[in-house]
This record gives structure tokens, sequence and C-alpha cells, in this order.
């Protein structure tokens, strides 16, 4: 490399907002990769973390590299074990980085690990020219998936474990809430096949991205006289009134997967849905290690999913500041950055 130093979104203070400098390339420890990043794209998580919300303080410790979705070109391994990566490789990060020692991780469920550190969150991430990545969350990509796509597979595996665990074949499924990953969870539901796919959402924008990737319906609510005809609903918003919502609209003995992160408690009338009902509700923290990934490269290799459909917005890093005002208008699909 040419530079010791590299261009990066920062959460360089504890407030609000964004420091776009250069900072020092890091070397990668033990058991790490470095990459060249190609692509990154924009989280919904990243607003929280901009706006300094008070999930983001609990979890950040500035100063902090920003970003946990991207793609990156291996130019350096520093490891003595044996390992199938190699310079040159296009790579993504698992965002969920897992210690191997907890009891969640002896009985694999590394996504939910019990001393989990997070990618672009508890430590530097992708918004920049150049990224550390340990190797064991390392995801090797297949090279017949568009580079651009390769950055937005951890949305799209989330979708697709939200999608698995609400078995939706044959069924009648309403999507609550269609930023980027509801919208890929509409995809995810039509490739399994899902008879009817329903989404809600505020913003007409979103409503209209939904229909064109292949929502059956999408409407800003939904009528009363849909409540408790859903086989399965899919709560990606995280928002109080859509839950309320989902609760509703799930029929009887009907399954409710939880995904969107709600900004204030919830509350649930038990007997009501619960125990009158009978409803199963689930709930999904990230993707299944590695099981979700290749579900999700079979989907993109095999042309179920396009995740090409759903990038709508293409800035350089050092335009930041203007991709996350266009994440925050939420009129996007999602939006990429290429260093």
């Amino acid at each position: 490399m040419d530079t010791k130093t590299m261009l990066a979104v920062l959460k360089e203070k504890p407030a609000p907002g964004v420091t776009i400098k250069h900072v020092a390339i890091a070397e990668p420890k033990d058991e790490e990769v470095l990459v060249k990043v190609r692509h990154a794209s924009i989280c919904g998580t990243d607003i929280g973390i901009y706006n300094w919300i008070p999930w983001a303080q609990a979890h950040i410790t500035p100063p902090q590299i920003m970003g946990h979705e991207m793609v990156g070109e291996i130019i350096k391994i520093n490891t003595k074990e044996k390992t199938d990566l190699k310079v040159g490789d296009l790579v993504s990060s698992e965002t969920h980085i897992f210690c191997n020692n907890c009891y969640q991780c002896e009985i694999k469920n590394y996504h939910i690990c019990e001393n989990m550190e997070l990618f672009g969150i508890g430590r530097d991430g992708g918004f920049a020219e150049y990224a550390t990545i340990p190797i064991r969350t390392t995801w090797k990509n297949d090279p017949a998936i568009s580079v651009e796509s390769m950055s937005v597979q951890e949305p799209l595996g989330n979708a697709v474990n939200v999608v698995t665990k609400a078995e939706v074949k044959g069924k009648k499924v309403l999507i609550m809430g269609l930023g980027p990953t509801g919208l890929c969870a509409g995809m995810v539901a039509r490739a399994y096949g899902a008879t009817e796919i329903v989404g809600v959402n505020r913003r007409e924008y979103r409503r209209k991205l939904a229909m064109e990737i292949g929502f059956d319906r999408v409407t800003d609510k939904i009528d009363e006289k849909e409540y408790g005809t859903f086989d399965a609903v899919l709560e990606m918003s995280g928002n109080r009134i859509g839950i309320e919502i989902a609760l509703d609209a799930v029929r009887i003995g009907g399954k409710i997967i939880a995904f969107g992160i709600p900004k204030e408690s919830i509350n649930i009338d038990w007997g009501k849905y619960l125990i009158n009902k009978e409803i199963s509700i689930g709930s999904v923290f990230g993707r299944m290690i590695w099981d979700t990934w290749e579900d999700t490269t079979k989907l993109l290799v095999d042309r179920k999913v396009d995740l090409e459909k759903i990038i709508t917005h293409r800035f350089k890093l050092s335009e930041f500041e203007k991709a996350m005002e266009v994440m925050k208008s939420g009129e996007c699909g999602k939006v990429v950055l290429t260093p």
C-alpha cells in the first residue's frame, strides 16, 4: 500500500453526527485478515448510531469506525493456522463475532454468543477504505454474485432467517415494515413458496418499491376486516403500532416472527393473544452461522433473489453525510457506499 492512512467514517464523540477523516490503517491481528473495502451499505442501525440513540450509547465506545455491511478484497492474512482464504478473495464479514467458548457457541448458536462482539459496533467496521475482520467470521463470497450485492448479504441473511423460521410455504404472509430487510423478506418469502405476500409501510416510496420486486399487495395500514387471516406475520418494523397490528392480524394458531427492535417497551395482552389465540412468537437476532449464509448464497446464485432491485442510491464514502440524509428520509431502498 502507498499510504499508512485511510478515509473512514468515525463515531468520534459521544454525540450525534460523525467525523469523516483520515485515520491509521490497522494491521490485522492474529487470526485476522486485512481487506480493501469495495462497497459498504448503510443499515437502519447506523442511523441510530449517527443520531446517538440510547441503544448506540450502550453499545459503542467512541472513537469507532462505523459500518457492518460490506465486501472487501483480502490483501493480507495473519494466521498460523490452515485457511481456505487467500489474498485476492472477495469476502464479507459476519457482524456477530463469536467467542467460540461459551455455552451458546458450544451448541453452535454462534449468532447469539454470550460474549459477542459486533463488527462496526463493538469494534471498527467497514465504512472505511480498509478493514480488519477475524478469520472465524470472514465469509468467502461466491464470484457469481455481483460485487455490490455482496455488500448487502448481511440484511438479506436476516430476512432469510426470519422467513425460514416463519415456515411460509403455502401461507398468506404479512410483512410489517418495508425497510431493506422487510423488502428482502418479501423476495425470500416468494422464493420459499408463500402464496400471498402483503406489505405494510407508511411511506409510499417503499410501498411502490415492494410492488416492483414482487409483493402481491401493499398498504399503509391493514383493514380490520383482514384481522385474523394471516398465517404468518413478519414484524420487521419494531414500531409499537405495527406490533399491535401483527398480534391482531395473525390467525388463531398462526405465527409471528419478531425482528424489528422497538424504541420503547411493548405491552402484550398475554391472555388474549398467546393463550386465547394460541399463537407462536419467534424472534431473530442475525443469521445462523453459517447455514443462513449458505442459503443466502444459493438464493443469489440461483437468481431467486435480486438485490440489485433494492439498491436505489449509491454514494462515495466521502459523501457519507449526503447518504445518511437519504437514509433518514426513508425515500430509498438500500444505500451503498464506495470508497
